[in-house]
Parts: C-alpha cells; structure tokens; sequence
C-alpha cells in the first residue's frame, strides 16, 4: 500500500494533467467551451482564465506533487497554498451558476478538485503531524458538533446540490429526457427528509458519543455504539446513498440515482475495508463483537448493551 505522502504526490500531479488536457480540450474544440459557461457568454471570456489557471492550477500542483513527494520542509505550505487557491475560482464558478441556473458541470469539476485537494491537504496533515488517512482527532462535545455540522454543509452541498445539477445539465446537452410521475415529489421528499435526519442522528452521536467526526482525518477516538450506530455499522453511508436517491427521484433523473448506486459500490469495497481495518486496530474485541451483531446495510432493530 502507498504512503500516504505518495497518495497525496500523486493526486496532485495527476491534477496538474486533468487541468492541461482539459485547456487543451478548449483550445483546440472551441465548441466545447459552451459546455462549461453560461450560453449567453461569449468563449473568449472563459478563454481568459488560461494565464492564471497555467500558474496555480497546473504549474502549483507539479510543484505540490514533487515537494511532497520528497517531504521537504515547505511541502505542507506549498499543500495548502494551492489548495486555497484552488476554492478562489470554485466559489467564482458556484456564484455563477447559482446566478444563472448554467455551468454546472464546470462548478462541478471545480468543486470536486477543490475538495479533493482540500482532502489531499487534511490528509498530509499540518506542520506538526505526519501524513495520514485516517487520523484520531479527540475534541470536546461542543467542538466536535460544530466541526460535524460544518462538514454536513459542505459535503451535502457538493454532492446534493451541485454535482446532481450538473449530472441534470450533462443530460440535458445529450437530450435525455426527465421522467415523471404521479406523487414524485412527495415521495422523494420524505425518502430525502428521513435520510437526512438519519444522516444528521449518525453524525451527532459521532460527536456527542465519540468525541470526534465522521471525517477520517479527525475521526472520533471512542467506539459509538449509540443512536443509529445500535442498529447499522455505518448509518452515515446509508443515509447518504439513500438521500442522493431521493434527489435523482425528485429531479426524474436516472443518472443521479446511478450515480448514487455507484457511490454505494465505491464505499463499500474501498472506503468500507479500510475504515473497518482501524477500528479493529483501534478497539480489538469490543468492535469484533459489535461487528458480528449489527449489520452493515440492513438495519437490525436490537438495542446494544
């Protein structure tokens, strides 16, 4: 298995490429540009963002990609300066679309590499910390709350809101019609309402009943057993696989319910074994027993000792 530092290295190097095959793209199929702007703008406004996107983008991830890779002393400096650079042009993009209903997709990928590099940098930690996946981060209850709602905004919002609508609008220039039918909203909305409460209950007894949060860079340092953590192992991914559903029902889109199933696919066969690898390291019998007695996807309604 990679280091975590290798991970981190080669993720922003292969940004660095996505960012230049994705200009060179533009330039040379002009008609592309329409896919990634409002269609009232013009292409050379989106052309103009070349210079500044050359230098941070793609020149400062080919620097992060080899300091990191080497470890050296300005390495976590250089992480989190692209990074910071990278959420500039996210928030510009986000505004746009939000302002014209256009250019999801662009915002899309602008978000998903900002988060990603955002992940990469709380990854290769601070200048106090060595690089890690998943890193114990004990804080108070209060703390723990706070930072466990902060992540349930950003993380609803990127793949509730901005990567379903752009999934909508890549439908949309292929002609791919909505479907539609009788009590389609009502039934999506309460599928999405009991999800997110489900979703906000596991979070909330991660920080109250473990002290930490459901991110893994500052997971909780106590076994939760409490909640909707007493019937399923992992409610969050439940929770969250079932609320993309209810968004791809409410908008008739199959491909955000796929897209949905294939996150469902992706946690449990990467995610799943190495978060499951660090509670048996971490808690040793007392998560043996509990994961022979709750299941993962299907609840069992037992209280837990």
């Amino acid at each position: 298995m990679f280091a975590a530092h290798r991970i981190v290295s080669i993720y922003f190097l292969i940004q660095a490429v996505s960012a230049a095959a994705w200009w060179a793209l533009l330039f040379v199929y002009p008609p592309s540009v329409k896919w990634f702007q409002p269609n009232a703008w013009p292409n050379e406004t989106l052309l103009t963002y070349w210079l500044a996107d050359f230098i941070l983008i793609i020149m400062g991830s080919v620097l992060v990609s080899f300091a990191t890779a080497r470890q050296s002393a300005w390495s976590t400096i250089a992480v989190w300066g692209l990074t910071t650079a990278c959420w500039y042009p996210t928030f510009v993009c986000l505004a746009i679309s939000v302002r014209t209903g256009e250019a999801w997709i662009a915002t899309a990928m602008m978000v998903s590499m900002s988060g990603v590099s955002l992940a990469m940098a709380t990854i290769y930690g601070s200048i106090h910390q060595s690089p890690a996946t998943i890193r114990v981060t004990p804080m108070s209850g209060g703390t723990a709350v706070i930072w466990t709602l902060a992540q349930t905004v950003i993380f609803w919002g990127a793949f509730l809101w901005v990567l379903p609508m752009a999934i909508v609008e890549l439908e949309r220039h292929f002609g791919w019609a909505a479907f539609q039918h009788d009590l389609q909203s009502m039934l999506s909305m309460m599928l999405f309402c009991f999800a997110s409460c489900l979703g906000i209950g596991s979070g909330m007894s991660m920080a109250l009943f473990g002290d930490g949060t459901p991110l893994p860079t500052a997971t909780a340092p106590r076994l939760v057993l409490a909640g909707p953590y007493r019937w399923v192992r992992n409610p969050m991914a439940v929770a969250g696989v079932a609320q993309v559903i209810a968004v791809g029902w409410y908008l008739g889109s199959y491909s955000v319910i796929a897209y949905g199933l294939v996150g469902a696919v992706l946690w449990h066969f990467l995610v799943r074994p190495i978060e499951e690898a660090d509670l048996r390291q971490r808690f040793s019998d007392g998560y043996e027993s509990y994961y022979q007695s709750v299941g993962l996807w299907i609840p069992k309604f037992r209280k837990q000792s």
